[in-house]
């Protein structure tokens, strides 16, 4: 006998009890509200489904000899006043949070009238650092536990975003269209199917069955964003259509202290409004197929259409200003999603997924002979050809053609053990054409890249405190590129190169609840992460090739505990703490330096050593405080470095070895305050108003054992604030909200001392139904 309980509104409710009367054989519903009775002998029966805020439903079933019953329900809610009630209960949010691994699972729901999107979401997670390079569609490095840029990989309900285009990044993501996000730190569970060094983010949208919800929010330095996202599910026959449709526009001209230079000198610093920054982009994602039906839990095809239109400002640092550089791109995704609980017998679960991707992306230089400032003023060099990026002036489009897929299987063998099984391919392949330099050599040798991993868990729960998980991965990367030999000598030249790579990583993660309100956790593993594309490829902007890029590798160990209690009915404490550490070998990083071009790189040996926490507290559902720190001492372990020059190569001494990597926050916190009012003025409405505080420890630009300590570049000490009201009204179906982000206007930066947005200001109105 199994079934689905769901609200007469469509929502699938989780913990609802489904017993048999006057039997004592009896189950709770699942995260997606289905639920399964085995072992019931025939006969008639009288089925009892309870859910507390619901009525009472029974219903009578007839189970013959070898039948399966479907029994599906809606329950309607139940009005009831009560002088006091305790509920015990855990959400899917708590569920996650309690795995062994190291995770933090955020649930949106109390944000989604803000003018949030994930990167903001994220931003307040222990850490965590999404560092920017400036306002609204800038380029992204996100950093968690020492780990950052690409060592951390992005998934969109379990999808990879590994090729997706540059116009699905965080920032186009709104906080209304995510139920919540998970944070995987270090330790990564097979069944995500990736080789992630640092950890996984998992983003999870509204999986509602039947919903609409539409947002606009307009703001400074001429913002506009537009959500539109909605499902309908027929539940006769289970058809099930989604649609998501996102819009972001701004001119990012907010006002930066930046250097003015006349020819190649530095004449003065000012205050100046940025003039070629703006920034657009849509996405339209639809997807059509079966829910819950005897096939298919969820059979969903789908296409993703995005694109982006960016004008670029700097390069790499921002002593380098472009008056005529943009780049754009566009992608068409075709996904299929399948998913079966019980396949073909009970315990047996799979899922499949598959996405074709093709991504063209253009990067237009083709200004010569012409330099910008700060000001707008332009340096004229007769008679040169070369762009703004310092390289030839250019016309590069890029064909990026992706195939992603992941099966995952797993078996329950009995209630305290199960395995898992995970296969994931990829392939990528680039063509390169500079329509003002047809006839470049490197452009002609093909770029791609193949990757497989496999993965198998066991996972053993000897009992309701303990649950243990060990696994392994195998990893296989071949890449085809160029690579130019003899630089500087006669004999200089391109040759297509074909590297391939094998590794093999391992496990193990463990909880203990040490007592009923305190859990204990420690995992360990030994990760792989490959190079992606534009790491060795290059981006035709900011970011040089590197084909000798190799992947990096890392042990990584987490030890923590979280702390749940309650004092009396109404105060609501969570506390969470853990120990990192990371050693990781060939380290891939960014080497930057002072021109706007800058390569990836391996860092031959590098750790990681740091504390977080974290503390929650809430009274009633009046006010809830917050707020988290990072520590994170990430160092240089090489003994020697590779020296590659035309008169001086082979391996030196590492005077920076036992230095703290530069570019990286080590010290940064933050801290959270908010108040919510219900009925005031009018019924069925609700106040809320939030507080955000960011701070972050002043952090060198480069290394910083050696030099005069008056001529390095530091990243200065920094403190922000948000505040934000927002109002609903008929239950949250009418929602007007109001943001002022860095409420001091104070000058902050993140990567590459690139300043970000000052004050701002946003109004964003919501529908929901």
């Amino acid at each position: 006998m199994h079934g689905k309980v769901s609200s007469t509104t469509g929502e699938a409710l989780a913990g609802v009890s489904v017993v048999l009367k006057n039997s004592t054989i009896g189950t709770y519903t699942d995260a997606k509200g289905q639920f399964n009775l085995s072992g019931i002998a025939p006969g008639s029966y009288v089925i009892t489904i309870s859910y507390l805020g619901y009525e009472t439903q029974e219903q009578s079933i007839q189970l013959r000899e070898s039948q399966q019953v479907e029994v599906n329900a809606s329950l309607s809610s139940k009005a009831f006043e009560v002088t006091s009630v305790e509920v015990v209960g855990k959400s899917v949010t708590r569920e996650i949070n309690e795995q062994p691994y190291a995770v933090t699972a955020i649930s949106v729901k109390e944000l989604q009238n803000s003018t949030s999107d994930a990167k903001e979401v994220l931003n307040r997670v222990s850490g965590v650092r999404v560092l920017e390079e400036g306002g609204l569609g800038s380029n992204l490095s996100f950093s968690l536990n020492g780990f950052s840029g690409d060592q951390v990989k992005f998934f969109l309900d379990g999808l990879p975003m590994d090729n997706f285009s540059s116009s699905l990044s965080l920032s186009d993501i709104p906080v209304n269209t995510i139920d919540r996000i998970e944070v995987y730190k270090g330790v990564v569970p097979v069944w995500l199917g990736t080789d992630a060094l640092g950890g996984v983010v998992n983003i999870i949208t509204n999986k509602k069955e039947n919903f609409l919800d539409a947002s606009y929010s307009v703001g400074s330095f001429n913002t506009h964003r537009l959500s539109f996202n909605g499902a309908y599910t027929n539940p006769q026959n289970g058809f099930t259509f989604r649609g998501n449709v996102n819009y972001n526009y701004s001119d990012n001209n907010y006002k930066v202290w930046a250097p003015i230079t006349e020819g190649n000198n530095v004449v003065d610093t000012a205050e100046v409004e940025r003039f070629h920054d703006r920034y657009r982009s849509g996405m339209v994602k639809l997807e059509a197929g079966w829910a819950n039906r005897k096939f298919a839990d969820n059979l969903l095809l789908g296409i993703i259409a995005a694109g982006n239109d960016k004008q670029v400002q700097t390069g790499a640092t921002m002593n380098t200003v472009y008056g005529a550089v943009s780049q754009n791109s566009h992608s068409i995704v075709h996904t299929l999603k399948y998913s079966k609980e019980n396949l073909f017998t009970e315990g047996l679960n799979v899922s499949f997924f598959g996405a074709l991707n093709r991504t063209k992306s253009e990067i237009i230089d083709t200004l010569r002979g012409i330099r910008y400032n700060w000001l707008g003023e332009t340096t004229i060099t007769p008679g040169s050809t070369e762009g703004e990026l310092d390289t030839e002036a250019s016309f590069v489009t890029m064909t990026d053609d992706d195939f992603n897929s992941q099966f995952n299987a797993g078996y329950v063998i009995s209630p305290t053990v199960s395995v898992a099984l995970n296969y994931a391919l990829s392939y990528f392949y680039r063509e390169v054409f500079d329509s003002v330099n047809p006839d470049k050599l490197e452009n002609r040798f093909p770029k791609s890249l193949f990757k497989q991993q496999v993965g198998m868990a066991f996972k053993f729960d000897p009992s309701p405190k303990w649950s243990t998980t060990v696994f392994g991965k195998y990893y296989f990367l071949r890449t085809k590129t160029s690579k130019e030999f003899g630089f500087g000598g006669q004999d200089r030249r391109i040759e297509g190169v074909e590297p391939q790579k094998t590794n093999l990583g391992y496990g193990i993660a463990t909880a203990y609840f040490l007592l009923p309100s305190l859990q204990l956790k420690a995992s360990y593993e030994h990760a792989y992460r490959m190079p992606w594309p534009n790491e060795i490829f290059g981006d035709g902007v900011a970011v040089t090739p590197n084909p000798d890029l190799g992947p990096e590798k890392s042990d990584n160990v987490n030890v923590g505990a979280a702390y749940t209690f309650n004092l009396g009915t109404d105060h609501h404490f969570n506390l969470e703490s853990s120990f990192i550490y990371r050693q990781a070998d060939d380290l891939i990083y960014r080497a930057v330096s002072n021109s706007p071009r800058a390569p990836f790189d391996n860092l031959s040996k590098s750790s990681t050593k740091g504390v977080e926490g974290s503390l929650r507290y809430r009274w009633r559902e009046t006010l809830h405080l917050g707020g988290s720190i990072t520590y994170q001492d990430i160092t240089d372990q090489a003994d020697s470095v590779y020296n590659e020059s035309i008169n001086n190569s082979g391996w030196l001494t590492n005077y920076y070895k036992g230095a703290r990597v530069p570019n990286i926050p080590y010290l940064f916190g933050n801290f959270n305050a908010g108040l919510t009012f219900k009925n005031v003025f009018t019924p069925e409405s609700t106040w809320g108003i939030n507080y955000y505080f960011n701070f972050v420890e002043q952090y060198f630009l480069g290394w910083a054992r050696y030099g005069s300590k008056d001529t390095k570049t530091v990243i200065p000490r920094q403190f922000s604030h948000n505040l934000e009201v927002a109002y609903s009204l008929k239950q949250g179906k009418y929602n007007i909200a109001a943001e002022c982000r860095n409420l001091t206007d104070a000058r902050l930066y993140d990567k590459f001392y690139l300043q970000k947005p000052g004050r701002a200001f946003y109004l964003k109105l919501r529908y929901v139904l």
